[in-house]
């Protein structure tokens, strides 16, 4: 056939596999727990775990289930995942299903032993090869290795009986013929930069789990974000159609894509409020922890934004992210030295008790660089014991301490947690928006919106302009982006002008 070259993973034998090829069969029922087994592209973007059980929750037939996973966030071979806390939660708990990320054969193998000796069942989680458009990646390695992937796990739920969710094979087919959507990257189910699943990659991860442990189409299944129904839609269907030639066993590789090339976004004519700080040819130096350092990174989000506006900014980034650690644990000696080598124009710090923010600042001023602090947020209110009452007292706290601090010292706050609070108590009149929308589900970290709050909220205030035009990275409404953007310059204007007005919550 024209186009689709390569015939690949047609295996005798498959059809004989009932819980796979049967569609009526289901191997999830009520009240059944799920054990997950994996690293990054599990618990990332909130956790598969998360999504999967709250998606499932609220579907027109919905499942209360239960879903748990043990961090393997550190742990890059499936080899590593078999540790001791691991083997005894599949030994001693509670989980009905286990559901385990592909790996090595001998590493699949014990896991099957364990899983099965138990009397449960093992589900195996096919994942993905690495985003082809990073270099130095290749359309012909992600084709190789996403063909040797579903080879040897075909093979292996032949030989154990056990039930596929070839993710792997699902991301290929929507890379490699992504639905016409206008502004999709190339790379649209991942994080820019990275080869971890973002929302859209979650939404496959979710749905293709579901069609596999049901045997029922994914389509039509709850979106916890504000992505256009019709694209959410699209994706599902292509889950689905992948996944009825998955089990008859053929299906066809396409041929690489050719995307469409990306047009720099043209920033609006408009004079600074303020004399900038940023310039192109400037080192900035990140150092924080993941209220910076996840989504990808605003090391990574906020120079590529940069360079995709009319007139560019080229500006080079690094950081050190101290992941679950506050600003006390960040002043090590690697970071005093970076900063004192004076090489960084401009350090960019993570807010936190003013007797360590002054430490930065010391060894700051002492090279002559420029100090900026990250402002972060109250605890998300969905899981804050005081609600949004709590959140509301928390974001005073922070914001009157950093307020001080700034006009004690000169230097200068970016004011992103004031930002959230604010379109959290007054949220754009866009549909279907969360509670904490701005905020992962059920979680205290930025999902893709909260990230581009906070690069919106860099860019205004180490620019002095106005951040309404700047491009965005996912495919969200262009009404929500605007808003967020004009919301984020107006609450960075008001900061400036020391108008610090919080509004309680209604």
């Amino acid at each position: 056939m024209k186009g689709y070259p390569l015939l690949v993973l047609t295996f005798l034998g498959w059809i004989s596999v009932p819980s796979l090829n049967a569609q009526q069969t289901q191997l999830l029922h009520q009240g059944d727990r799920i054990l997950f087994v994996g690293n990054s592209k599990v618990g990332s973007e909130g956790g598969l775990h998360n999504h999967f059980r709250r998606t499932l929750g609220r579907a027109d037939d919905p499942m209360t289930i239960g879903c748990s996973w043990i961090s393997m966030y550190g742990q890059t071979t499936l080899s590593d995942m078999y540790t001791g806390e691991l083997v005894d939660s599949i030994t001693s708990g509670r989980s009905d299903i286990v559901i385990v990320s592909s790996g090595s054969e001998t590493a699949m193998d014990s896991f099957a032993r364990l899983i099965t000796d138990r009397g449960k069942t093992m589900v195996l989680y096919a994942t993905w090869a690495d985003n082809p458009f990073l270099p130095p990646g290749t359309w012909s390695r992600f084709e190789a290795d996403t063909r040797k992937t579903a080879d040897h796990t075909r093979k292996f739920g032949d030989d154990h009986k056990v039930p596929i969710i070839p993710a792997g094979l699902i991301y290929y087919d929507l890379l490699a013929k992504p639905p016409a959507w206008k502004g999709l990257r190339p790379d649209f189910l991942f994080v820019p930069g990275s080869s971890v699943q973002n929302d859209l990659g979650t939404l496959v991860n979710v749905s293709a789990t579901y069609a596999v442990l049901t045997g029922k189409s994914p389509v039509g299944l709850p979106m916890w974000d504000v992505f256009p129904e019709d694209l959410v839609t699209a994706i599902q269907h292509r889950v689905w159609e992948v996944l009825q030639m998955w089990k008859t066993g053929e299906y066809q590789l396409p041929d690489a894509p050719t995307p469409d090339k990306q047009i720099p976004v043209r920033m609006p004519a408009a004079d600074p409020l303020w004399k900038g700080t940023l310039e192109s040819g400037m080192s900035l130096y990140y150092v924080g922890n993941s209220f910076i350092g996840t989504e990808g990174g605003l090391e990574n989000h906020f120079p590529r934004l940069l360079t995709e506006i009319e007139p560019s900014i080229e500006i080079e980034t690094s950081s050190d992210i101290f992941w679950g650690r506050g600003l006390s644990h960040m002043h090590t000696e690697k970071v005093r030295k970076k900063i004192g080598s004076g090489e960084n124009e401009i350090v960019l710090v993570t807010s936190g008790p003013v007797e360590w923010l002054d430490k930065f600042r010391q060894d700051i001023d002492a090279v002559g660089s420029s100090m900026f602090v990250h402002m972060t947020w109250g605890r998300n209110p969905t899981i804050n014991d005081g609600g949004i009452h709590a959140f509301y007292e928390q974001t005073v706290k922070i914001a009157q301490g950093m307020k001080k601090f700034e006009t004690d010292t000169g230097v200068d706050v970016i004011p992103c947690g004031l930002i959230f609070y604010d379109l959290i108590v007054d949220p754009p009149e866009i549909k279907g928006l969360r509670e904490d929308w701005v905020f992962m589900v059920e979680n205290i970290h930025q999902n893709h919106l909260g990230t581009m709050v906070n690069a919106a909220a860099h860019y205004a205030v180490l620019t002095g302009k106005s951040p309404v035009g700047l491009p965005m990275w996912d495919p969200y409404p262009p009404q929500l982006v605007e808003a967020i953007q004009q919301r984020t310059w107006q609450i960075v204007q008001a900061w400036k002008a020391d108008r610090l007005n919080i509004k309680e919550p209604g």
